[in-house]
């Protein structure tokens, strides 16, 4: 589904304006850090989208895809400059970096306090666990505590190499922009078709995929943003079924929702995120309307 929508509907969207304007890029280290002005400027939009990464990484089954995509969304509705999204904002890609990072963290939560897989990646590790007879959970702990730490410095490890790998490749990475089209698009579905098949070995997942890149293409030309559509059909079942677990262990009442602070608190940010974009529309129409009557 989300190869069809963010994938191939935007292959379409290209391909039916195929006109090429790569050109020569060069590439250097310089501005390429993060200065101290960068941090001002987007640092709370790195912790808030580091904190939903983090969050979304703790439940299983979501991804950093999604986690991207929601604080994609959330960067969006907040930001005074929405219409620069999708521009190569880089507050666009701060939010979206940002979370995609923090997730990798969060989804050691599930595997080494409950044992519960949070995806395919995940999935790995905790078969490498059982395999050296070693059961994953809050046991892991107390039995093998050093298991654990070198879990988390491998984690810290991961990092330090991946920045490297960025550092020194940034200049040939940046080159990639300058790829004609005509040759990127192709590839781009070829890659996602093998994505698509080789998740489950289907062919009827491809043929969900183009449904989806069909459907995508129509949301395109509807001028209908993409993201929330795929983080609600994406989380809609995730949050069905843990409402579901939660009515079961409170015989049905809807109560703890409100009592319990840390709900109350969730519901009350949700709540607050859904409003705002309400309300800024309303202060920009407000806005437009009182500049009109000083004219």
């Amino acid at each position: 589904m989300i190869l069809g929508m963010f994938a191939v509907s935007q292959v379409v969207a290209d391909a039916l304006n195929i006109e090429d304007n790569a050109t020569a890029i060069k590439a250097s280290m310089r501005g390429m850090f993060i200065s101290l002005s960068d941090y001002v400027i987007h640092g709370w939009n790195m912790l808030r989208s580091s904190l939903i990464g983090i969050w979304i990484g703790i439940l299983p089954g979501v991804g950093a895809t999604v986690a991207s995509i929601v604080a994609y969304t959330t960067a969006k509705n907040l930001s005074l400059h929405p219409e620069a999204f999708g521009t190569g904002s880089e507050e666009a890609i701060v939010a979206a970096e940002s979370a995609n990072n923090a997730t990798t963290g969060g989804t050691l939560v599930p595997i080494l306090t409950l044992g519960i897989s949070g995806g395919l990646t995940d999935s790995i590790l905790l078969g490498a666990l059982v395999i050296h007879n070693l059961q994953p959970g809050p046991l892991l702990y107390k039995n093998n505590p050093e298991i654990v730490n070198t879990i988390f410095a491998t984690h810290l490890v991961a990092h330090l190499v991946m920045f490297a790998m960025m550092t020194f490749g940034i200049a040939f990475f940046a080159r990639l922009v300058a790829v004609p089209r005509a040759f990127v698009l192709p590839m781009v579905v070829v890659f996602s078709t093998l994505g698509a098949f080789g998740l489950n070995n289907r062919a009827f997942d491809i043929w969900v995929m183009l449904g989806f890149g069909l459907l995508g293409v129509l949301l395109e030309f509807a001028k209908v943003p993409l993201a929330p559509f795929v983080v609600g059909l994406v989380l809609a079942p995730v949050a069905e079924s843990e409402l579901r677990s939660g009515l079961m262990a409170s015989a049905g009442s809807f109560m703890p929702l409100i009592e319990r602070p840390v709900a109350c608190t969730m519901l009350v940010l949700a709540a607050a995120l859904f409003v705002w974009p309400f309300v800024r529309t309303w202060r920009l129409w407000r806005a437009a309307d009182s500049s009109k009557g000083r004219s």
